[in-house]
């Protein structure tokens, strides 16, 4: 007995169910990758970071550079200026320095870390497949949708099919609620919302096989021929010159 397929139902705006659609695993990775989802999660969390935590090294420290008292002959331990770090006042050892953070990981890791945040989402019965929003900048059009869907009171990550102003507008100003179009969803966006509530459009996009885009390259040997054809114009030119 194989494992049943993920259907998703359709809802419209109202709440009303209006078809379904059949997950498919296969382009949604098989199963959840953790390992890939956490990180993707730290480089998100990473590229965040500001990085301008600083302190001072003895170098930088206002202060006298004399020595505090001779080397010998006082009978306590020897010292020298008081900007030392292992003094009060003094320089910080091995200071923390402004650095960046930020880092990437390749685009089809990305968007693989997406599809496995998505398909966790969906096998935990937390993706919501809605029709359309409704194109109208307001509030309560919103909230009246969300409550349709079961989800008044839950942290919710909207995701509309393409760049939607108005949706995002009537987002915007509601608790816990979040709206990303579909191209700037990330992995972390979907990990840091309970619920997710996507446009149909978007969903089937996702729900094909990822396409692989190839490089064009050049024919073998073809750098090494215009390389000398270069060298073989500038020797021209510089015998004609002498």
């Amino acid at each position: 007995m194989g494992i049943e397929p993920i259907t998703l139902k359709k809802r419209d705006a109202a709440g009303n169910e209006s078809g379904s659609v059949t997950l498919n695993e296969a382009a949604f990775g098989g199963f959840v990758k953790n390992k890939l989802i956490h990180a993707a999660a730290v480089m998100y969390h990473a590229n965040k970071r500001q990085g301008t935590h600083c302190a001072k090294t003895r170098a930088e420290v206002t202060g006298s550079t004399k020595k505090l008292y001779r080397q010998k002959g006082t009978g306590r331990a020897r010292a020298g200026n008081r900007k030392s770090g292992t003094r009060v006042g003094g320089g910080v050892i091995h200071p923390p320095k402004p650095r960046d953070y930020s880092y990437t990981m390749p685009q089809k890791q990305r968007a693989w870390a997406v599809r496995a945040a998505l398909l966790g989402k969906a096998k935990d019965g937390e993706l919501h497949l809605l029709t359309s929003f409704a194109d109208e900048a307001k509030t309560k059009t919103m909230v009246a949708t969300l409550k349709a869907l079961g989800l008044g009171d839950q942290s919710v990550l909207v995701v509309t099919d393409g760049l939607k102003p108005n949706v995002y507008k009537s987002a915007r100003n509601i608790e816990r609620v979040r709206c990303v179009p579909s191209n700037e969803l990330t992995a972390r966006d979907a990990l840091l919302h309970k619920h997710v509530v996507m446009e149909a459009g978007a969903f089937e996009r996702l729900n094909e096989p990822m396409k692989s885009v190839q490089r064009p390259r050049k024919p073998r040997g073809t750098r090494k021929a215009d390389a000398s054809k270069v060298r073989g114009a500038e020797a021209t030119a510089a015998a004609g010159e002498g």
